[in-house]
């Protein structure tokens, strides 16, 4: 239970967490586990889910419920979703420390970000993993996943799934030089997975 929900808003966002997490889930099975990002103060709380990969060769995800229903600092509602996509060993990571540099993100996402326009650069952070050379972030819209993720409706609300990639620097400068499609077409021609955070 949230203390900054009253039992209406409690309800709601049951409701919510219930169809988009359902979503989810239907996609890639049961969460391994959950962390919450909670500022009752400012009336956040996103629930952050892993999705473990079943064997090396599959992807792991971090999906929020919540962001969606959150208002940034400027009074505007997010009314999207993350997912981030790793490869099965999370970039020589732990997922307790992907937990924790997800909610770094988040935060200065909804404390600084003035909307929820895409594509989206984030610059290098010291706050990335120490083992993953992509240091910088991505958000864009949902690719690689099925089609009835890229939009999940929730009463009259229809939430976006914003694809949250780790890019390296030269990849970040890229896309803010030549645009999104240049980076598609990059990462094309690449032997690298996308999801592999520690590509050259």
């Amino acid at each position: 239970m949230v203390t900054a929900f009253n039992p209406e808003q409690q309800l709601a966002f049951d409701i919510r967490r219930s169809i988009i997490l359902g979503a989810y889930i239907r996609e890639w099975s049961m969460p391994a586990y959950r962390v919450l990002l909670n500022h009752p103060d400012r009336a956040i709380h996103v629930e952050i889910y892993y999705f473990s990969a079943a064997d090396e060769d599959d992807i792991a995800r971090f999906a929020t419920v919540g962001l969606s229903n959150t208002l940034r600092s400027n009074g505007q509602l997010i009314g999207t979703e993350w997912m981030l996509a790793l490869t099965a060993d999370l970039g020589d990571e732990s997922a307790e420390r992907i937990f924790t540099y997800m909610c770094d993100l988040l935060v200065h996402h909804i404390e600084v970000a003035p909307d929820s326009r895409i594509p989206r650069v984030m610059g290098e952070s010291e706050l990335a993993p120490d083992n993953w050379s992509t240091r910088a972030l991505l958000l864009d819209e949902l690719r690689g996943e099925s089609e009835e993720l890229e939009t999940i409706q929730v009463g009259d609300e229809v939430i976006q799934m914003i694809w949250a990639v780790p890019i390296t620097t030269q990849e970040a400068s890229l896309i803010l030089q030549e645009g999104v499609e240049a980076f598609d077409s990059y990462v094309e021609e690449s032997e690298y997975s996308i999801i592999d955070p520690c590509r050259e």
